[in-house]
């Protein structure tokens, strides 16, 4: 193979040299540098971290890239959750990423799943709901005809007489 400077460098070494360099190649480095020292972080924390990222790898395009999980010390029936927007090299943060933050935090549902396996099937209560469908719907949807209440209503209770 014929060098193409006078370093004797080849094609190869040259093109990987190139890619080194792109805005992109030194962006995704710092990204994955600062995933892993807050993965780092929250490990010696006691912080469960949960990246945000397409199947490539990519990162979404969202505000929240991660969330921080923890049980609350002290409270072993609460948890405590942080949004996180990872930053890294010379990223600033401006107002307008901290207002997007903030509502995004307000933004947050919770609810509550029970997950039970009997070894052939996971049983999810209350219905999770399949792509596609709102929340109400799966919880109305009844297996086999039968006829299933959301939990979250009133039990029914037969008129006094």
């Amino acid at each position: 193979m014929k060098a193409k400077t006078p370093n004797s460098r080849s094609a190869a070494a040259l093109r990987a040299w190139g890619t080194r360099r792109t805005p992109q190649y030194r962006a995704r480095r710092t990204e994955d540098a600062s995933k892993a020292a807050l993965q780092q972080w929250c490990r010696a924390n006691n912080w469960k971290l949960v990246v945000f990222e397409s199947a490539s790898g990519a990162p979404r395009t969202g505000i929240v890239d991660a969330v921080m999980v923890r049980i609350k010390p002290g409270k072993p029936d609460a948890i405590e959750m942080r949004l996180v927007q990872l930053k890294a090299g010379l990223a600033g943060l401006t107002a307008a990423e901290v207002t997007r933050m903030k509502k995004a935090a307000t933004a947050v549902s919770t609810d509550w799943l029970l997950v039970a396996y009997d070894g052939t099937t996971l049983h999810l209560v209350p219905d999770v709901p399949r792509p596609g469908e709102r929340g109400v719907e799966a919880r109305r949807r009844s297996p086999a005809g039968n006829e299933k209440r959301d939990s979250r209503r009133a039990p029914h209770r037969a008129a006094d007489s």
